[in-house]
């Protein structure tokens, strides 16, 4: 969120190239080999406890510059320093945002190797690269779609939220994206 309101609407776009540049050679080495590799429970083990430790302390970052926009009254860019990554402005943070957010996401490697795996064996099946190719062609415009919107109408619906509000907002979304990687962190440790 806080990116799309520094670097505009077309930062949901930029965050969508920088998931690309993860999800596309993520796909190309699961539709050509290393699926055994993942399958390892000491592989599926530090990716959870990294994926969620990631998101939580993206989380406590965002917390922490919601209270200081709260506290200085100013918007929830305030300083800069939302996101660890995110320290400027500008589309170069929209893209780390999206590229590390996918890299450090358990989740998204999950659905890849459960949900995708047949997408990407299907595509194997009929086309070899070429069906594999056809096969990202028509998943990615979905994430440029979804992370356009959401990017855009952040950027432009700021306008109609004062910024004690905004922080509010952010603040709300931090407290769950804290929430899910503990979550998360707790699955993976087994402790439920």
């Amino acid at each position: 969120m806080n990116v799309s309101l520094r670097a505009g609407r077309y930062a949901g776009l930029v965050a969508a190239l920088g998931h690309m540049v993860f999800e596309f050679p993520l796909i190309l080495a699961i539709a050509f080999g290393i699926w055994g590799f993942i399958q390892d429970p000491g592989i599926s083990f530090v990716i959870g406890v990294v994926g969620s430790a990631a998101l939580i302390v993206f989380g406590l970052l965002q917390v922490r510059s919601s209270f200081r926009g709260l506290s200085a009254g100013g918007d929830p860019g305030d300083g800069g320093r939302s996101l660890l990554l995110a320290r400027g402005t500008g589309l170069l943070a929209a893209f780390l945002v999206g590229l590390l957010f996918t890299a450090l996401n358990p989740y998204f490697l999950t659905w890849w190797f459960t949900v995708g795996l047949p997408l990407i064996s299907e595509g194997v099946r009929m086309g070899g690269l070429v069906g594999v190719l056809t096969m990202f062609g028509f998943h990615i415009w979905l994430d440029y779609a979804w992370l356009g919107a959401a990017g855009y109408a952040t950027a432009t619906g700021a306008r109609f939220l004062k910024p004690k509000q905004m922080n509010m907002l952010s603040l709300a979304l931090a407290v769950a994206v804290i929430i899910f990687g503990a979550l998360l962190l707790t699955r993976t440790l087994g402790v439920f």
